[in-house]
């Protein structure tokens, strides 16, 4: 029983690294190729965010030059998701960010810069809080 226990793991996490991909939020016009391989290259250069709470987030936010965050949902202990800050050929200095809960109550509202990671955690009478903390 307990190799099978093993067994599913191991498959769930290998399939949980093939979907990561899309846990990476961009700047809305660094859409072409070579932006995204370069950006790959500067992988220090971007905000984590991590939900390890019982509720969905929504996170929303503005890039220093004024361009929205295309919005996403960060799901109850779903894998991290990275918001890259390389755009317009280097590294900016951070973003301004909005997590909510889906039901609206706002855990998250701050300029943000880079290299920091958002972790979203249970607090007092099933409130949500978030701890940032720098990588």
């Amino acid at each position: 029983m307990k190799i099978k226990s093993l067994i599913f793991l191991c498959c769930f996490g290998l399939l949980s690294n093939v979907f990561a991909g899309t846990n990476q939020h961009i700047h809305p016009k660094a859409n072409d190729q070579k932006g995204q391989q370069v950006s790959a290259a500067y992988s220090n250069c971007d905000i984590t965010i991590i939900n390890n709470s019982f509720d969905n987030v929504q996170v929303t936010g503005t890039f220093d030059d004024g361009s929205p965050l295309i919005p996403f949902s960060v799901y109850s202990f779903e894998a991290p998701h990275y918001i890259s800050l390389y755009y317009y050929n280097y590294c900016h200095s951070g973003m301004y960010l909005t997590i909510r809960t889906f039901n609206g109550h706002m855990i998250y509202n701050a300029y943000t810069p880079t290299n920091m990671t958002i972790r979203i955690v249970p607090y007092l009478n099933n409130q949500l809080k978030a701890e940032v903390s720098a990588k």
